[in-house]
């Protein structure tokens, strides 16, 4: 009981009370601990100590870049750039990637026609990324900022509207712009609080959004969860 207990992840949400996703339910079930903060909500984030194996951050609604308006957008940069260092796995999910790339060095700048990326869209992989993304697949996403890929960092997925849609740093360490952890229950419920940004140029209204979810959410699951599995083993192929 001790080992596993001993095996934590640090989950860094910007939500105080998380809706379950498939990250944090799969990590679970595998035995891993879960370790929950939010800076947004005033909690510090941990020294990392030994049995800390694995990192997430998680979206929100603070861009990475506007650390004068959110302090604590600054300290999660910092504590990011000292995980990395550390060379365990670590995630980055849409403002999580943002994070990532602001912290490698680059920028974030919203589309320069003013579109979204609210519902489910496509991604290809590119030429490094086939190891992670063997194909097209239909994605959730969340956003209307998108990142530059770091210098020091290898794109992996690209698409239509955002063109940097994955990156991979050093050996696993990853950045995914759009939302693979999201459970269905997250999605109704963004649909419900969030529906204002259904009517931001380039989203899909919330009927389309509903539909496409019925279709692609299991496969993009399925395929998350075999990430987690190789990824927090640190087993991502080249």
């Amino acid at each position: 009981m001790a080992e596993t207990i001993s095996r934590t992840v640090i989950l860094v949400t910007h939500e105080p009370a998380p809706l379950p996703d498939t990250a944090s339910q799969r990590l679970a079930a595998m035995g891993y601990r879960l370790e929950w903060v939010c800076p947004a909500a005033g909690q510090r984030l941990p020294d990392i100590a030994p049995h800390h194996v694995a990192a997430i951050v998680y979206g929100g609604q603070y861009a990475a870049t506007e650390t004068r308006r959110f302090p604590f957008m600054a300290a999660e940069i910092d504590w990011v750039g000292q995980w990395l260092a550390t060379g365990r796995p670590f995630l980055g999910i849409c403002s999580g990637a943002q994070v990532l790339a602001v912290q490698l060095g680059s920028g974030l700048a919203p589309h320069p026609d003013g579109l979204s990326e609210i519902g489910y869209y496509t991604i290809d992989p590119t030429p490094d990324g086939t190891s992670v993304f063997p194909n097209r697949m239909t994605v959730a996403q969340w956003h209307y900022l998108g990142f530059e890929i770091p210098d020091s960092a290898l794109q992996l997925a690209t698409s239509g509207i955002f063109p940097n849609q994955a990156f991979r740093y050093a050996e696993n360490a990853f950045g995914f712009q759009f939302h693979p952890e999201i459970s269905m229950e997250q999605h109704e419920a963004w649909l419900e609080t969030q529906i204002d940004m259904t009517t931001i140029p380039g989203a899909q209204d919330v009927f389309t959004q509903r539909q496409l979810a019925d279709v692609y959410h299991a496969p993009m699951k399925s395929w998350f969860e075999d990430f987690l599995e190789k990824w927090i083993r640190g087993g991502v192929p080249w």
